[in-house]
């Protein structure tokens, strides 16, 4: 079907077909829809979650891993070679400090040591009658520093003997528990050897490390907590000293606490668990952890701010599982916004809503950020 230009519906024809392609065009080029142009309204603001910043107490803590370890520790061995004539501890039992542990036969010691005894007094006897000779003139000075040297040369021999006899009994430096032996009453040890180890369980100590960045905060006072495998009980302990130097291997720094162990229920060599509380801050500012939006220069949040989204970049500070601090970007009673990060542009209309009314939808769009 064709028309002439006369035709008044020809006319009438190609203003419709002008309308039909020029309308689309105006909106697309008005940012608008035509439903929204029917309805005569604008999209409604986008409801989200919100996390109001106030400044609140927060513990500056870590975990690691430790290794419990005996306040301490020795190794008896015998200084001398000898046959064993006396065990005077049980294994695994408990011993006081001083108390007798090994005796070596001594008989051959002492012996020799009479005999210097007896060398001394004589040599004694010999000083003191030059000594009444010198004074009437009666020896030279020389002949009396003869026997002075003679007597403490005698001297020497008898305090050598008697320090020897002392190295046969073997006493218990400290209070402690003995582990088990490795000789038997009659059987011959030679000079080091190991009888059986010396520890002192009560208190315990725990050593464990901690990264390079925190070593310069850890002081003596610190107070730690720590659990172990296949023990559900939660033990305390004390910070007394930090290792003054960083392991070029690892980066870290060796620390060592202390922790009653009055029970009995700590062991050296156990694996532990180890919780350092480092500072108690008054005053953090702390968001949930799927509030942080990453990218290339770093982190950033979403805050709201007179119904509209600002985007503040922040720097961080103490992470937790579900938390972290942000110490700069924010001021207290900024509200950052949680959910729906992904669908938000900056200048956004937004709206809060109670942390109860979101979908689930949106929580999950949340946790796959």
């Amino acid at each position: 079907w064709t028309c002439s230009g006369d035709d008044q519906a020809c006319t009438h024809m190609k203003r419709a077909i002008i309308s039909l392609y020029t309308v689309p065009l105006l909106l697309a080029a008005c940012g608008g829809s035509e439903e929204q142009v029917a309805g005569g309204g604008v999209m409604p603001p986008m409801a989200v979650q919100v996390h109001v910043l106030k400044a609140e107490p927060l513990d500056n803590s870590i975990t690691t891993t430790g290794t419990l370890m005996p306040n301490e520790e020795v190794d008896l061995v015998s200084e001398l070679a000898g046959r064993v004539t006396l065990i005077g501890f049980q294994e695994g039992g408990g011993v006081s400090a001083g108390q007798v542990l090994v005796r070596i036969n001594d008989d051959e010691l002492q012996a020799q040591l009479r005999k210097a005894e007896a060398n001394l007094k004589l040599g004694q006897d010999d000083e003191g009658r030059k000594k009444q000779l010198l004074a009437v003139s009666g020896i030279s000075q020389e002949q009396y520093d003869a026997s002075q040297a003679q007597r403490a040369a005698l001297q020497a021999d008898a305090d050598n003997l008697r320090a020897q006899v002392a190295k046969s009994t073997i006493r218990a430096p400290f209070s402690g528990k003995v582990g088990l032996r490795s000789i038997s009453e009659g059987g011959y040890v030679g000079s080091n050897t190991l009888i059986a180890k010396l520890q002192q369980t009560d208190p315990m100590k725990v050593e464990f490390a901690v990264p390079e960045r925190y070593g310069r905060i850890m002081k003596p006072g610190a107070m730690i907590s720590f659990t172990m495998e296949g023990d559900t009980s939660t033990y305390t302990g004390e910070v007394y000293a930090v290792d003054p130097s960083v392991d070029a291997t690892t980066r870290t720094v060796k620390v060592r606490a202390r922790s009653s162990n009055k029970e009995g229920r700590l062991f050296p060599g156990a694996f532990a668990k180890v919780d350092v509380r480092l500072e108690k801050l008054k005053d953090a500012l702390v968001v949930p952890a799927e509030a942080l939006i990453p990218d290339i220069q770093g982190q950033k949040v979403l805050l709201m701010k007179g119904g509209k989204v600002v985007s503040a970049r922040v720097q961080l500070g103490i992470r937790s599982a579900n938390t972290v601090q942000l110490t700069s970007g924010v001021q207290p009673g900024d509200s950052v916004i949680v959910t729906g990060l992904l669908a938000l542009r900056e200048g956004a209309d937004v709206r809060p809503i109670p942390k109860e009314t979101i979908a689930p939808t949106t929580t999950a769009d949340s946790s796959a950020r």
